[in-house]
């Protein structure tokens, strides 16, 4: 152990004294405080005095006690620290020790404080000034490889990183050139794609046609990847020169293109393997990766225009920790910035959802049980009595569904006689729900039932353990937002691998094949439109996911960020952000 941990461990169990005042205490007090033996306990205390943190005079004699006189503040002795701790990239473990002491209310505040200075944007001055952006986030980084990533950050993160051959217009939702400067359909089944010449990927080897073959037949053939089931659409993949590759479907996909904007569909180098070595063609390219960490430092090969960003750092902040600290990471953290009176604001619906688990066996695989809590739920009621300030009703994964439809209240008379229905017979069911967020919402949830005679254990659990045991559950409580309203994301949460997935038999999955089959084969907009409302429909009438509410988490962004464009979980896009630095005329 650090000696300064050893500092704080001793001045918070003496919160309550002032410093530099004597305090009478004695040497098994003080090894019992730091659990050490006596001779470390004399050893620790000497190596404190010699820093000048203590004043120490230990008692001689018969009746005489010691006296310990603290020099060092806590605050200071926190960010002394925590510094230490983020300078030797020990951030993760210097939190969980921070969050192991006892810290006085006041003192978590400033030391949020303290974080709000080393997150947000910052400049590092050297031979060359380098911008950087730090941000914390509250979920650990399973993957970097398009196909694989699980959460709106990862699929934020991995934009950054890599590029696809078209993209979505964020305002015209319509397809625009990207690595692909071209392309066409010379028939109902075949595609060609045109690709830019020059492209570099992070590891120097130019783009070729070998690169897109390569990305798109692990994308439809690993049972990993969410669009695994559209590999059977597939006939064959050819290169017709470096640039250019032409492929062939056994049947007409006019959706392909919408496929090829998915961050997912990121094109990845063919000699590298991506799981053991972060390498693509965006303007940002990795240079450590773990669950806990991820640095990006832009790349200057970049074929667009270079990031005004040099470095973007990422740091798991854990979850728990978020409340005691009281910090929350906007961009409005913008060292030596004043007047952020003048802020740009960022709204993200969050979409709570229910979903049942009809593979596991119980009572939640009765249709009749599942709708005898969907009565129960009364979603105007739940929001009134559990006090969710903004929150409006859900009847659908997106907000403009949701107003447009009329959300009827039911009486829990009407529940119980759904419940008869069904033929439960009173075992307890388990739902999973978050660690730290909405558990008064879940206890009105786990009330409403008990009135009707549903007993529910909520096990609290992160998403990202919420699949290892999945098995466990007979149904979940999560939050989804919809990076937007283009179509590629309105199918792309429901691939192959999705919880969604997961959690529906193999009949119920099927069923989903053949919506999406049907999406995928509309030859417009609002054809695709329709048969998605369709789709949602059928979770609805089954009661499969029950939809609780929207709300929207605001953001505020400094006046003085420049070029943002936003987009999962309203996270600005890096390549495009730059700060206009504050001049005086």
């Amino acid at each position: 152990m650090k000696l300064i941990e050893h500092y704080l461990i001793l001045k918070t169990a003496y919160a309550t004294q002032k410093n530099d005042v004597d305090i009478e205490t004695t040497l098994s007090e003080i090894i019992d405080i730091l659990g050490c033996s006596q001779p470390n306990g004399k050893g620790v205390l000497n190596r404190l005095k010699q820093q000048g943190w203590i004043r120490w005079n230990p008692g001689r004699g018969r009746g005489n006690r010691s006296r310990i006189n603290f020099q060092l503040s806590l605050i200071d002795g926190i960010k002394m620290y925590i510094s230490d701790q983020l300078a030797q990239n020990h951030f993760k473990e210097g939190m969980e020790f921070l969050h192991s002491l006892s810290i006085p209310t006041q003192i978590q505040s400033v030391l949020g404080e303290f974080l709000e200075g080393w997150f947000g944007f910052q400049t590092e001055e050297g031979n060359e000034v380098k911008h950087i952006l730090r941000i914390p986030i509250h979920r650990n980084l399973l993957s970097m490889d398009p196909a694989q990533v699980s959460t709106a950050y990862e699929y934020h993160f991995v934009g950054q990183i890599y590029d696809t051959l078209l993209r979505v217009h964020p305002i015209t939702k319509q397809i625009c050139p990207h690595l692909a400067l071209g392309w066409e359909a010379p028939n109902e089944k075949s595609w060609i794609f045109y690709l830019r010449k020059g492209v570099h990927f992070h590891h120097g080897r130019l783009l070729t046609s070998e690169d897109v073959i390569y990305t798109i037949q692990r994308l439809f053939h690993s049972t990993e990847s969410v669009f695994f089931w559209f590999g059977h659409y597939l006939n064959n993949v050819e290169s017709l020169g470096d640039h250019t590759v032409l492929f062939n479907f056994n049947r007409p996909f006019p959706f392909f293109p919408y496929i090829l904007c998915s961050n997912k569909a990121s094109i990845v180098p063919y000699d590298v393997d991506i799981k053991q070595q972060v390498v693509g063609t965006g303007p940002f390219s990795v240079q450590f990766f773990s669950k806990e960490k991820l640095i990006m430092e832009a790349f200057d090969h970049y074929f667009k225009e270079r990031a005004w960003l040099d470095r973007v750092e990422i740091f798991r902040f854990p979850e728990e920790l978020q409340s005691k600290f009281l910090y929350k990471m906007t961009t409005e953290n913008v060292d030596s910035m004043e007047m952020r009176d003048k802020t740009v604001t960022q709204h993200v619906t969050i979409t709570q959802l229910i979903l049942f688990n009809t593979k596991k066996p119980g009572p939640q695989q009765h249709q009749a049980f599942r709708r005898a809590i969907r009565l129960a739920l009364d979603r105007n009621k739940m929001i009134d009595e559990t006090n969710i300030k903004g929150a409006n009703p859900a009847d659908s994964f997106l907000p403009a569904n949701s107003k447009k439809a009329i959300i009827p209240s039911y009486t829990l008379s009407e529940a119980k006689e759904a419940l008869k229905e069904s033929g439960y017979s009173g075992e307890t069911i388990t739902m999973f729900i978050h660690p730290n967020r909405w558990r008064e919402n879940a206890l009105w949830i786990q009330s409403r039932c008990n009135q009707i005679g549903i007993s529910i254990e909520l096990r609290p659990l992160e998403f990202s353990k919420t699949l290892q045991f999945l098995h466990q559950a007979h149904l979940i409580m999560i939050e989804v937002s919809f990076k937007d309203e283009s179509e590629i994301n309105l199918i792309e949460p429901l691939g192959n691998n999705s919880i969604y997935r997961k959690m529906l038999t193999l009949q119920e999955n099927e069923q989903m094949d053949l919506f999406i089959d049907r999406f995928i084969s509309g030859k417009t907009a609002n054809e695709r439109l329709s048969t998605w409302n369709e789709m949602v429909d059928w979770f609805k009438k089954e009661h499969l996911i029950l939809f609780q509410f929207h709300i929207n988490e605001e953001s505020l962004y400094s006046n003085y960020l420049q070029g943002y464009k936003f987009g999962a979980l309203g996270m600005a896009d890096f390549h495009s952000l730059w700060i206009k630095d504050k001049i005086n005329l």
